[in-house]
């Protein structure tokens, strides 16, 4: 499938600059990649932050309003994000999605970052996605989304990418260094040893379950979901762009589709990882019957959906190893203002906590050798 290249600017933005100097840099990057903005002077653009996640930055860029242009966001990749991320890979896959009816179009690139159309909806809160008229809603949408079409060179979309992946960035931890003595010590007193026996654990299980391979989000907490302003909204095209859309693809993959079930539970906690709002059961019973109902020929019956829920409870087990580990990585390259070697531990504390509990759930679903 051939997709049209959008425009790209040679430029480097450094996140060590002061904030000025950045959005000077955005501003002209909207300048000499998007139509009609060339006519537009750095002063004609008003620059806001948007509280996006703990990888990037993103700012909204706003041209003055009798220019009669939209705003656009500008997403600054988070430094060395480029050692989890393949850049390249996630270009293809957001003009793929694009033309699916998912994310925001990709309206040009420069060398860390991109343009992205604004969308104007809000992002959700850990809290809202509690809420059961929500969950459907997600879980409805989420089906859409792991039947999109997406293909890319050198990836068999049969086989699932993330215990690889996770495994890759063990590896990376390995030969992680710091000058700073006290950080030195920190990652040192990470037992990788014992990460490697559990990743070995669940890897193993999940060969076993045959949880279907689907594209898969991979990082779908509440930021990432966008609802319109309606205080109450309808349920809208759910395949194309309605009321709800997924944004930030940046760790999509061929993955289990287990996986992005547990992983969007565990973001139930939030940032602050309050895992008390992990859903029960019951919740978890509720989404899985809207995934598996929506587009289906028939009902799924009690003994499917029974399955599935051991599965996505399962999974999260997973998604707190992928973030554990990713946390390391972090730790030593993100510029950000915040924790990760504390997040990368509650993350594990909480796999130990639900591992015994969710391994016994899936030992009826699994496959015998």
């Amino acid at each position: 499938m051939v997709h049209k290249v959008p425009a790209h600017k040679n430029l480097l933005c450094n996140l060590k600059k002061d904030r000025k100097e950045l959005e000077t840099d955005a501003k002209s990057i909207c300048i000499d990649t998007l139509p009609r903005w060339e006519n537009l002077t750095e002063s004609d653009i008003e620059v806001s932050e948007i509280s996006g996640g703990i990888t990037n930055l993103l700012w909204k860029l706003t041209p003055k309003l009798e220019s009669g242009l939209a705003p656009v966001v500008v997403r600054i990749f988070g430094e060395q994000t480029d050692l989890l991320i393949d850049r390249e890979r996630e270009k293809e896959v957001l003009l793929q999605l694009n033309q699916a009816g998912f994310g925001a179009p990709v309206l040009s690139t420069f060398d860390n970052g991109r343009v992205e159309g604004f969308l104007d909806m809000r992002t959700l809160t850990p809290v809202e996605m509690t809420e059961p008229s929500m969950a459907r809603r997600i879980a409805q949408r989420l089906k859409h989304f792991h039947t999109a079409p997406v293909q890319l060179k050198g990836a068999d979309p049969g086989q699932a990418e993330v215990f690889p992946l996770i495994q890759k960035w063990l590896a990376m931890a390995r030969d992680i260094k710091y000058d700073d003595a006290e950080k030195q010590k920190a990652h040192d007193a990470v037992d990788l040893d014992a990460m490697q026996q559990e990743l070995n654990l669940t890897s193993s299980a999940a060969q076993k379950l045959q949880s279907p391979v689907v594209w898969s989000h991979n990082d779908l907490l509440s930021g990432n979901v966008l609802v319109t302003h309606q205080a109450v909204e309808e349920r809208g095209a759910v395949g194309n762009l309605g009321s709800m859309q997924f944004i930030d693809f940046e760790y999509g993959a061929y993955s289990y589709r287990g996986h992005d079930w547990g992983n969007h539970f565990a973001e139930y906690a939030g940032f602050e990882c309050d895992y008390s709002r992990y859903p029960d059961n019951e919740h978890v019973e509720l989404f899985v019957r809207a995934y598996l109902n929506e587009r289906a020929h028939s009902p799924a019956s009690e003994e499917e959906v029974a399955a599935a829920v051991a599965e996505g409870n399962f999974f999260s087990l997973v998604a707190h190893q992928y973030w554990g580990v990713w946390a390391l990585i972090q730790a030593r390259h993100s510029p950000i203002d915040f924790d990760y070697f504390q997040y990368s531990k509650l993350r594990w504390n909480e796999y130990h906590r639900r591992k015994e509990e969710f391994m016994q759930a899936i030992q009826p679903h699994l496959e015998r050798s």
